[in-house]
């Protein structure tokens, strides 16, 4: 916003992602020197208005006011290492890593500097169904089924389940305000072991069922929350409404949620924070809960820790 003082941000990657997170920052405001090694990165940094474009994150300036990581899942905790000896709240696209012991050492200062990209939290629809639970508007929640379903994982880098599960989780935190015990985890039988997985939460009220799955045809994004007097569906990412449908009734009721785009709400948070506002969600300490869930989730389905999928290009 042209109202808001200049902020120093260092972006750390600029890849397919990167660049959204480039055109949001400086929609809100910021001056943004850019860290990208191939041609195509710096290609995008530059059209995208970076300030400057560097090399290394030892050439970043010394004088920034914060930093935000888009790189490859397996590196984002090297990188945050390596940031967080200058002493600046630093934001990192989700999640944290796909080491959960490795994110256990980061030193006690990075407990109040280092916060997570977990956008669905910011989603206009999740926010109106975490508040409905807040409030009880329907009485309790008693589960949420969540899918996220499409073909292909994009990121060569982990596999599917450190891609979309956490999404879920942080989805699950946000309306519950904490995360169920794990209760049972079915892999996907339509592909190979990482590609997918339905995974139950909770041994009492209220429960959680999750569905990830990279070898659906079809794409799918949902999120259904079941009231004790209603049931809630944000049936889509896009969805500018969420669908109710009252118990004893059978005629939906469409609430309007906006438009939103929770990118920019999240980018809008962080940059807000460091001139002086409150920390955006997701803290460290969240999303260490949410990987360590996502570890229990992995060793019950019989997958390895990292789920390294291969090495980017």
């Amino acid at each position: 916003m042209k109202d808001r003082p200049d902020i120093q941000i260092g972006l750390v990657g600029c890849g397919n992602w990167g660049r959204h997170i480039l055109r949001d920052l400086k929609a809100g405001g910021a001056s943004v020197t850019v860290v990208a090694r191939s041609k195509a990165s710096t290609d995008r940094a530059r059209d995208g208005g970076a300030t400057a474009v560097v090399a290394s994150i030892e050439r970043l300036p010394g004088d920034l006011d914060g930093f935000v990581v888009a790189t490859p899942t397996e590196t984002h905790l090297p990188v945050v290492e390596k940031l967080l000896a200058r002493q600046k709240p630093i934001f990192v696209e989700k999640p944290l890593g796909n080491d959960v012991a490795r994110a256990g050492q980061l030193p006690a200062a990075a407990g109040n500097l280092v916060f997570t990209m977990q956008k669905w939290r910011y989603h206009p629809g999740i926010q109106a169904i975490a508040t409905m639970a807040q409030e009880r508007e329907f009485g309790p929640i008693r589960a949420i089924r969540s899918m996220r379903l499409g073909w292909g994982n994009p990121h060569a880098g982990v596999d599917t389940i450190w891609h979309l599960l956490p999404h879920d989780l942080a989805i699950a935190l946000q309306i519950f305000g904490d995360l169920p015990p794990l209760l049972s985890v079915v892999p996907d039988a339509l592909g190979r072991a990482g590609d997918g997985l339905i995974a139950a939460l909770g041994k009492d009220a209220p429960e959680c069922i999750i569905e990830v799955s990279s070898r659906h045809p079809t794409y799918r994004r949902c999120v259904i929350a079941a009231f004790e007097d209603a049931t809630v569906e944000l049936g889509d990412g896009w969805a500018e409404a969420i669908t109710i449908i009252r118990e004893g009734e059978t005629e939906p009721e469409r609430r309007e949620i906006g438009n939103a785009m929770p990118l920019a709400l999240e980018i809008n948070a962080f940059l807000d924070h460091l001139r002086g506002g409150p920390p955006p969600m997701t803290s460290l300490a969240e999303e260490m809960v949410i990987m360590q869930r996502i570890a229990e989730i992995r060793s019950a389905a019989g997958l390895d820790a990292l789920g390294l999928a291969g090495t980017k290009p």
